[in-house]
């Protein structure tokens, strides 16, 4: 009974994380259009974002100090997630948010291809089409005739995809893994913030936001799309795990589609849509557990 209730509240914190996500190019795009920039943007994201979770972090005492051989992968974690960040910015500025987040949702499929060519996971047909896939629908939307797409844009959102490969490869690090996930999530969002003061600062761009729109739209992308997403995310993972997890999610790039076309207007095309539909797919053939063998431990099959 208990194991069903840890299940059923990991699927919903998962799909709460899925639309805070989904939330991001569309209040992004928003703020953009009260006169944010971009650099400005991902400065206060990531500051009010660093500050709620360091807040959580002291009240809940949680232990926030590493060992030493967990500082490099840190460091490629937080190298991954900037660099992912910051591709996809760049890709708003050349497309809509929901296309951004459709080709930057590659990643998964990405994974898989790596783990399968390095030999940490074994060649399976279902995961080869899965990657095949996934590159179709990326083709179909890039591609697609009634659909206005900028190949800087693309390209940049296929470099956020890159981007969220190294993170989570970096998050997979056994010493990070030992960690606790709201402290490795503290250390994130504070480079985050750091990286993107140095480029507000180098780029004359002011730091701060001062109208009372714009403030509340950093609060919201700082508190709905970083916090609460990372927070909820980490919860759903410990409850099911991260493969579970990682299937719910699909529901991002689906969302942040929806969202788009109601919040900002962005435009839907059949092509477009059933190329989305194939990522989806794709990325749900990956998180398939593997068939077990016949001479498997039935008691270990859990």
């Amino acid at each position: 009974m208990e194991k069903n209730r840890d299940k059923l509240l990991g699927a919903v914190a998962v799909t709460i994380t899925s639309i805070c996500y989904g939330l991001v190019p569309s209040f992004s795009f928003l703020s953009f259009r009260m006169g944010v920039e971009t650099e400005t943007l991902l400065f206060n994201k990531f500051l009010y974002a660093s500050i709620i979770m360091w807040a959580f972090l002291f009240i809940k005492k949680i232990d926030f100090r590493f060992s030493g051989k967990t500082i490099l992968a840190m460091v490629i974690t937080c190298a991954g997630y900037i660099g992912m960040s910051t591709t996809l910015y760049i890709s708003f500025d050349y497309i809509s948010g929901s296309l951004a987040t459709i080709v930057s949702f590659t990643f998964p499929a990405m994974i898989v291809a790596i783990e399968m060519i390095t030999g940490r996971e074994p060649v399976r047909a279902a995961r080869i089409f899965a990657v095949l896939l996934s590159f179709a629908g990326l083709v179909l939307i890039v591609w697609s005739p009634d659909m206005e797409s900028n190949p800087i844009g693309i390209f940049f959102a296929f470099l956020a995809a890159i981007g969220y490969v190294v993170y989570l490869f970096g998050l997979s690090a056994e010493s990070v893994k030992k960690e606790n996930s709201f402290a490795v999530a503290g250390y994130v969002m504070l480079s985050a913030a750091a990286v993107n003061f140095i480029r507000c600062a180098a780029s004359g761009k002011p730091l701060f936001v001062t109208q009372p729109a714009q403030i509340g739209m950093m609060i919201l992308l700082s508190v709905v799309c970083v916090f609460m997403a990372i927070l909820f995310y980490a919860i759903g993972v410990r409850l099911i795990g991260p493969g579970n997890a990682a299937l719910i999610n699909t529901l991002e790039p689906v969302l942040a589609c929806i969202f788009g076309y109601v919040l900002v207007g962005d435009v839907l095309t059949k092509i477009m849509l059933l190329g989305s539909a194939m990522v989806v797919v794709a990325v749900l053939i990956t998180n398939l557990p593997a068939k077990p063998t016949k001479l498997s431990n039935p008691d270990k099959q859990q």
